[in-house]
This record gives C-alpha cells, sequence and structure tokens, in this order.
C-alpha cells in the first residue's frame, strides 16, 4: 500500500434500528491502483468486521 485515506464513516439509516455501520477507506497501491474500500461493523468483539471492496481506479 502506497497511500490510504479513512475512514470516513456511514451510519445507518436513522429509521433503521439494526445492522453495521460502514467505513469507507480510498487506498492506492505502488503500482497507481486506487481502491475504495469499506469495512462492514465494529471491532467491538460482537463478531470481527467483513471487508470489501466498493469500487476499483485504474
Amino acid at each position: 500500500m502506497k497511500k490510504a485515506d479513512g475512514p470516513e464513516r456511514i451510519e445507518r439509516e436513522w429509521w433503521i434500528e439494526t445492522g453495521p455501520q460502514r467505513d469507507y477507506y480510498r487506498v492506492e497501491d505502488e503500482e497507481g491502483a486506487r481502491y475504495w474500500l469499506f469495512r462492514s461493523g465494529h471491532y467491538d468483539g460482537e463478531g470481527e468486521p467483513e471487508w470489501f471492496i466498493h469500487g476499483f481506479f485504474a
């Protein structure tokens, strides 16, 4: 990883009582490819958070 920016927290909608929050990150690797990643869930001991690629920019 060459560069990273984040997290940018996106909370669930106010009318939905359940569901994980998302933390978004912008990451650039050594070859210049950029990724938009998010982590669903928190590091609070209630299960493991999951990581996803939301977007890829060549």
